[in-house]
């Protein structure tokens, strides 16, 4: 699947998803990327932030929107989901097993 990308983003665009990941390019040291999904003439695009020098942190992932039969519904904006993100890294973190409910399988 080909991938389109942008050179610039803006606060206010709907963002289909926002993503925190570690990359090492180039035999080069690991940075850390923000991976923004936003909607754009009804295309979802990319941009990828460079955030320096990778953390000890969780890579994660969260959702702004869902596609479904065609169709792109998005809850939240760039800016939004930046927010999200800034509160996630620097958060004690949580049991993964609890997010998905592992604990209740077992009742």
């Amino acid at each position: 699947m080909l991938e389109l990308g942008t050179s610039y983003i803006l606060d206010n665009e709907p963002c289909f998803n926002l993503s925190e990941l570690n990359f090492t390019y180039l035999k080069g040291n690991p940075h850390r990327y923000r991976v923004y999904i936003v909607v754009r003439n009804d295309k979802l695009v990319k941009y990828m932030e460079d955030m320096g020098a990778a953390i000890k942190c969780d890579q994660f992932r969260i959702p702004g929107g869902v596609k479904q039969n065609g169709h792109i519904y998005i809850e939240h904006t760039v800016q939004e989901l930046r927010d999200m993100a800034d509160k996630l890294r620097v958060s004690k973190g949580f049991d993964k097993l609890e997010l998905v409910g592992v604990d209740k399988i077992n009742e």
